[in-house]
């Protein structure tokens, strides 16, 4: 009873009734951008990586629900990996004057989102199509499970290190918008901006919870293919 009131309500709403439903797989790439401010636990600091941005593969599926010629619900279950990576060390223990023995590492994250897109046909010219869109990105971030840090004679970076882990939010949910290129209703290329938003809370050292408030970024581009699409016409071109 339900389904059929929600596919009456959609008919009356759209008086040109138009549905093309379509699924398939992408492919690409993501750049990925940190941003980490000054911390101090102690005597062990803590700071951005300056290593630059890195890229990292993305698979993911789509289904794509056309509710007009111009509009339509864009979906996407995508998977990537994220590295989290800090530079720290101990600030009263020094290998020579005025030089300290720095470390870098962090957790590294498996990334499950589910993206929920409304998009807009703009320019359609024969075989091509120009198309915005703009929603939301859920993600579920899995921290692996690695092996404990010890460094020798540095027990206050260890503790530092291992409690990274335990920063990463297991839920993130973002922005995301972008557009993309659709060639013969087939073929799809992606641009997507996911803005820079919080992706850690207060890290817990020694049972004591300090504030550890870092962000990122994400732009992506990727190539799908359309394996199935089922169009239902209104009565008049029957």
């Amino acid at each position: 009873m339900k389904k059929t009131l929600i596919i009456i309500i959609c008919f009356l709403f759209y008086n040109n009734s138009y549905s093309q439903n379509s699924f398939g797989i992408e492919v690409g790439l993501t750049r990925i951008n940190q941003f980490s401010p000054f911390y101090q636990f102690d005597s062990i600091i803590v700071m951005q990586n300056d290593s630059e941005a890195f890229g990292t593969r993305l698979t993911g599926v789509f289904f794509e629900w056309q509710l007009s010629k111009r509009f339509a619900i864009h979906q996407k279950l995508n998977y990537s990996r994220a590295y989290n990576s800090y530079l720290y060390y101990n600030e009263n223990k020094e290998v020579f004057p005025g030089e300290f023995e720095f470390k870098v590492s962090g957790p590294s994250v498996t990334r499950v989102s589910w993206e929920i897109l409304p998009q807009f046909s703009i320019v359609n010219f024969g075989k091509m199509e120009i198309n915005a869109f703009g929603g939301v990105n859920l993600s579920a971030n899995l921290v692996k499970d690695d092996p404990e840090l010890s460094f020798r004679g540095l027990p206050g970076v260890s503790k530092v290190g291992n409690a990274f882990q335990t920063s990463q939010l297991p839920v993130t949910l973002n922005f995301a918008f972008g557009g993309s290129i659709e060639y013969a209703r087939r073929v799809v290329f992606w641009a997507k901006l996911q803005p820079t938003s919080f992706y850690s809370k207060d890290i817990e050292i020694d049972g004591e919870l300090y504030p550890f408030e870092n962000r990122w970024n994400f732009f992506s581009m990727t190539l799908g293919y359309k394996f199935y699409s089922l169009k239902f016409k209104k009565k008049d071109e029957i």
